[in-house]
């Protein structure tokens, strides 16, 4: 898979959190020691999680490391954090940072999102650029295909553009196919959008994606857990998704065949406790046999905003949207042009409406 474009310097800082040129020196020593959590061998994202919940910080878990057994840990996993095995890839990515224009999440900051703090897994920290405000927004995730319809895209990008009117923010992961329109449609509305990196805060993927990467940078918000110049390996997309259905309240599947990668993301949002939705899709139509093995375990069958809206209703009210909340001029649903000669030529064919 090729690597994407680095953008070190490229976008601007991020509102509110220090980058690492901005830290004091205890946000930096928090850091140090969240990178150890990190890096360390035979600590995966739920010890880590497990470790700051116990101790309140990463600094204070690695002065505890006697009594980690109280967090449910071992005696190895300490015996190998003492050993300071973590110090050479922590130190790269310290370097890395220090020449990273963008922000720094901490567990320890009052910004971090509490949605995320409730998941067993939860980042030890995120890389971010753009308006953190959006963190603290309702969250709602449209996820599906790269290889979206016409008419797929045009259900997506109908659902973020009503739900963002709304004062929703939309998440997705910046693919190409169902999340770029969602992403797009939503940063035009007052919810804007916040998309969630397989790769380092500072590499463009798909390269296809440089226009709206930096206009998440500007005016949405993007995400990653990665170190700053991961590529865009395999295994990191699925460790993302969790991200993604943990930030929102509910996620929504628009067109997934059936092995989409899209279904991960709706099984972690299930075991996350978040409602999942799924576009049905005409019988028999390979575009949507995901979405519609979905409804058939569950997940609630969605067939315009509205359905989300009357769904979600207790949970939006402390925000003070509702179904009333949708302005009359965004339910209208169009079909979107493809913009390249790339996305044209594998822009599949399809005959029936995914959205009836």
């Amino acid at each position: 898979m090729p690597a994407g474009a680095d953008v070190t310097s490229a976008a601007p800082k991020t509102d509110g959190i220090p980058t690492w040129a901005d830290m004091d020196e205890a946000a930096r020593t928090e850091y140090w020691a969240a990178l150890a959590l990190r890096h360390c061998r035979g600590l995966g994202a739920r010890s880590c999680a497990r470790l700051l919940r116990a101790f309140g910080s990463a600094y204070q878990a690695l002065q505890a490391r006697q009594h980690w057994s109280d967090a449910g840990l071992n005696r190895r996993q300490a015996a190998e954090m003492s050993t300071g095995s973590w110090r050479v890839t922590a130190r790269t990515e310290w370097d890395q940072a220090r020449r990273l224009n963008a922000g720094i999440l901490l567990w320890t900051s009052p910004c971090y999102p509490q949605r995320l703090r409730e998941l067993s897994d939860a980042p030890v920290l995120l890389y971010c650029r753009g308006d953190l405000s959006l963190l603290h927004s309702p969250a709602f995730a449209i996820v599906g295909s790269r290889r979206a319809t016409n008419q797929g895209l045009a259900v997506a990008a109908y659902m973020a553009r009503c739900l963002a009117a709304c004062g929703i923010a939309v998440v997705s992961g910046m693919a190409q196919g169902i999340d770029r329109v969602a992403h797009e449609a939503a940063l035009a509305r007052v919810g804007r959008s916040i998309g969630v990196l397989g790769t380092g805060i500072d590499q463009i993927y798909p390269r296809s994606g440089e226009k709206l990467f930096h206009a998440m940078a500007e005016r949405g918000l993007l995400l990653s857990e990665f170190p700053p110049g991961a590529p865009p390996l395999a295994e990191h997309f699925p460790i993302r998704n969790r991200i993604i259905s943990g930030l929102a309240l509910g996620v929504l599947v628009v067109e997934a065949a059936s092995r989409s990668g899209s279904l991960i993301t709706a099984r972690l949002a299930l075991e996350q406790n978040r409602d999942v939705y799924a576009v049905p899709g005409p019988a028999l139509d390979s575009h949507c046999l995901g979405c519609q093995e979905l409804v058939r375990q569950g997940a609630r069958p969605v067939f315009s905003a509205e359905d989300v809206l009357r769904d979600l209703a207790e949970q939006l009210r402390p925000f003070g949207i509702s179904e009333a909340s949708l302005p009359e001029a965004e339910k209208a649903l169009s079909l979107p042009v493809p913009t390249t000669r790339e996305e044209q030529a594998e822009q599949p064919k399809v005959s029936g409406q995914c959205l009836r």
